[in-house]
């Protein structure tokens, strides 16, 4: 264990992790505080049409939404290290372009869903006005390549004080909302302007990193022009990766929505207290994976380094994911008694939920060394696999068993998707000499 902290890159990732941490920590219990004042200003049917509101824009973001920040770190990291700021400057150029397509076609195609297909998808008409004022922030939450620039800068700082500043504005209007009973719209609103805040910041780090660099031009939106000018294969890896996402960021969100469909809204609103919760204690391992990808993407996939990497952060995540499930089983029902008696059967859900903690942590590292080592259609055929058999078995399990069922039915499902992803990466492993990494491959043109 000790060698692994003598390595200067092991040792880099866990400092970015550091930063990243105190600042999720601060976002946290701002967050914790903002959801209180929800939950104890609303009733409990308001507070799950909030959650119903959140999962719908999520959705939507998720489905429209390109991975631009890996096309920055992808086919901009070494060129970058090499000193080639025409290819950086065409990889920044073109994820801006798929961010702002891919946003105005969410929000539009967004707004005119719910104004059609707002009661099919469980969205009561009386909501609708709040939906189509969230559904303007859709291009923001889905444009990712502000997150590539400031990884491939290394600015984890200005992440880590995005991270507080998002929970921070939601949490003060929250406090306010409370007081003077707002009730759903004042809070949909302190979730508007915290969202808005956090996107607002991170844009105005990137915009000052590239001035300084004196790139500001890449910032010049481009789509066709700047895809000629990238390695062949540019476009099956930016469809594979957004279709792996969208996959990926279906479960929670399409979960909330098929639990508030067949078991009511309040139960949407149970499913997201567990949900925010297990979240915040699985956030090291996030942020763990957060600042090792950008890491792994500048390694070549050929030699046995990066692959050493994945399995100590994996390794690392898991014991994380240990003592998660642990701190769920402990304190997992004092922290939902914040909320109020209304809100107690979300406590045993988290338990159903809990274990799906040390999987889901241990995967994570493994989709990063796969990216770089090429096999984004694999990951995508794996997330695909995964949730065709998770979503009829989530519905199964809350038709027969309610919420409880649906926690298992998470949980269960996690196991299978890391299984999977595993049984990917030792395929992957065995036959590394065959990679041929993003940045060496021809020009498309």
């Amino acid at each position: 264990m000790k060698k692994w902290f003598h390595d200067d890159l092991f040792a880099s990732i866990l400092k970015n992790t550091g930063k990243l941490g105190s600042g999720k920590l601060i976002g946290a219990l701002l967050g914790l505080l903002a959801l209180t004042c929800a939950s104890r200003g609303m009733s409990a049917h308001d507070f799950g049409a909030l959650t119903m509101i959140g999962a719908y824009i999520e959705s939507v973001s998720a489905i429209v939404q390109f991975q631009s920040w890996q096309v920055v770190l992808h086919y901009g990291s070494v060129p970058w290290q090499k000193g080639e700021k025409n290819r950086v400057k065409n990889a920044i150029r073109l994820a801006v372009g798929l961010d702002v397509s891919a946003g105005l076609v969410g929000m539009i195609g967004g707004i005119i869903a719910v104004v059609l297909f707002g009661h099919q998808l469980g969205i009561h008409a009386r909501y609708k006005h709040l939906v189509v004022l969230y559904c303007t922030l859709i291009p923001g939450i889905g444009a990712s390549s502000v997150y590539g620039i400031l990884r491939l800068f290394d600015r984890i700082d200005i992440v880590a004080r995005q991270q507080v500043s998002t929970p921070f504005v939601r949490s003060i209007i929250c406090v306010f909302v409370w007081i003077f009973h707002g009730g759903l719209a004042g809070f949909v609103l302190a979730w508007y302007a915290g969202i808005l805040a956090g996107q607002l910041y991170m844009w105005a780090g990137a915009w000052s990193e590239l001035r300084r660099r004196k790139m500001l031009d890449a910032l010049k939106p481009s789509l066709f022009e700047a895809a000629r000018h990238m390695p062949q294969g540019m476009w099956g890896f930016v469809w594979t990766a957004s279709l792996t996402t969208l996959l990926e960021t279906t479960w929670e969100p399409v979960s909330n929505l098929i639990i508030g469909r067949l078991l009511g809204t309040s139960s949407s609103g149970m499913y997201t207290l567990a949900l925010t919760f297990l979240d915040a204690v699985q956030r090291p391992a996030k942020l763990l994976e957060k600042s090792y990808y950008p890491e792994v993407v500048r390694l070549d996939p050929r030699t046995i380094r990066p692959w050493k990497l994945a399995l100590r952060t994996s390794l690392l995540s898991a014991l994380v994911g240990v003592a998660a499930t642990a701190l769920v089983y402990i304190g997992g029902a004092p922290v939902i008694s914040l909320f109020g008696h209304r809100y107690a059967s979300a406590a045993p859900l988290m338990v159903w939920m809990s274990p799906a903690l040390i999987f889901f942590m241990a995967g994570l590292s493994m989709e990063g060394v796969l990216y770089t080592a090429g096999r984004a259609k694999y990951i995508m055929v794996v997330q695909l696999i995964s949730v065709t058999c998770y979503i009829p078995f989530l519905i199964f399990m809350s038709h027969h068993y309610g919420l409880n069922g649906a926690g298992l039915a998470y949980a269960l499902g996690m196991v299978w998707l890391t299984f999977l992803t595993f049984l990917l990466t030792m395929a992957t492993f065995i036959r590394r000499r065959h990679i041929i990494p993003p940045h060496e491959r021809e020009e498309a043109l």
